[in-house]
């Protein structure tokens, strides 16, 4: 490859603007990698960035795109540790180094974070370059979606730590998409005495019971409450919003058992309000509380996704080519009938 061959990105511009645009592929600096991107995943945050409604560290014009498989292309000097061609996925997100939750080793609480898709060039392009430190080898038995899918599990795992689970506990998922599918399969797997899932679509609520839910509740036809009160008469012990939808929020704090925990998980458009009543909260001596990025947890999803024990494939079910990422972008709401994840593969 010479310093003058060109390549296909599509540069998110700000404004509900994207743009397919060719450009140099760029040559790897000291500490620095190329990529080339195998496929990268098409996430409700790029079209929450896309629609205006995350503007918090977003530079346009940049190519966006986190959920990113790749395989080396070339190193920089001073890199060592990474064989050309060897697969990977990449942590995105890169703290200031200087706060005191960087130096705590939370740089997902970072004031002025550097994160790629947000501010450094993402994966809806046919080649990126990152830090070396970022770049998380994988095996090729992971595949393109077990790639695109470790940094959504990545932050799975750390909401999972958040909640503290103990055995013999009771769960609700709110929501079956790609998050709420990863959690399926974590909680299913873990002591959990039974685990009960929302879900409006009917293919993902199968998905859902395949993948280790227990039942599954569609509440456009259920009364959730009762379905919940039926099932566990004390209420549930940890409740886990994966769809980032206030109206789903808003009774689910009613269904919480005393000592219970709801971890706000799924991303709320910024403004967006739910209500709770303090005394209530108070008297069940129960917890909300909120998880948010994986700090340095891309290395504990990829050994877990390597394992075989993850069903990346029952979840990215869609793959397209990088001239439709500007439409993926824009109707992500549009395809819930009939996908989980959508892909984009910038080669196709």
């Amino acid at each position: 490859m010479t310093k003058r061959a060109k390549m296909q990105a599509a540069y998110f511009l700000g404004d509900r603007q994207i743009e397919l645009r060719q450009t140099p592929v760029p040559s790897p600096g000291a500490g620095e990698v190329l990529l080339r991107v195998v496929a990268c995943g098409v996430c409700g945050t790029d079209h929450h960035i896309w629609a205006g409604e995350m503007t918090r560290g977003v530079h346009p014009p940049v190519v966006l795109g986190h959920e990113i498989a790749a395989r080396v292309e070339a190193v920089g000097e001073g890199v060592g540790g990474l064989a050309g061609e060897a697969f990977c996925t990449v942590d995105p997100v890169i703290g200031c180094g200087r706060c005191e939750h960087c130096r705590a080793g939370l740089n997902n609480l970072c004031a002025d974070p550097l994160i790629v898709g947000y501010r450094l060039n993402g994966g809806f392009e046919q080649y990126m370059m990152v830090p070396a430190g970022q770049v998380v080898p994988m095996a090729e038995s992971a595949g393109p979606a077990g790639g695109v899918l470790c940094e959504t599990l990545a932050c799975v795992l750390r909401g999972y730590d958040r909640l503290g689970l103990t055995a013999g506990a009771s769960a609700l998922i709110l929501g079956a998409g790609t998050v709420g599918l990863l959690w399926t399969q974590l909680l299913s797997a873990s002591p959990v005495r039974r685990l009960l899932q929302t879900e409006i679509v009917s293919f993902r609520r199968d998905k859902a019971a395949d993948l280790g839910a227990d039942r599954v509740i569609d509440p456009d036809v259920e009364d959730l409450a009762a379905v919940v009160r039926r099932e566990l008469p004390d209420g549930v012990d940890v409740i886990i919003d994966a769809t980032g939808n206030p109206e789903a929020i808003q009774p689910a704090f009613d269904l919480l058992a005393p000592g219970g925990t709801l971890l706000l998980f799924g991303v709320c458009p910024a403004g967006a309000r739910v209500s709770f009543e303090p005394h209530e909260l108070f008297q069940k001596e129960a917890r909300i509380i909120g998880s948010k990025m994986p700090p340095g947890a891309l290395d504990r999803a990829a050994r877990l996704i390597e394992s075989g024990r993850i069903a990346c494939e029952a979840i990215v079910t869609t793959t397209r080519p990088l001239a439709d990422a500007a439409d993926a972008i824009a109707g992500f709401n549009d395809h819930r009938d009939a996908n989980v994840k959508v892909a984009i593969d910038p080669w196709a």
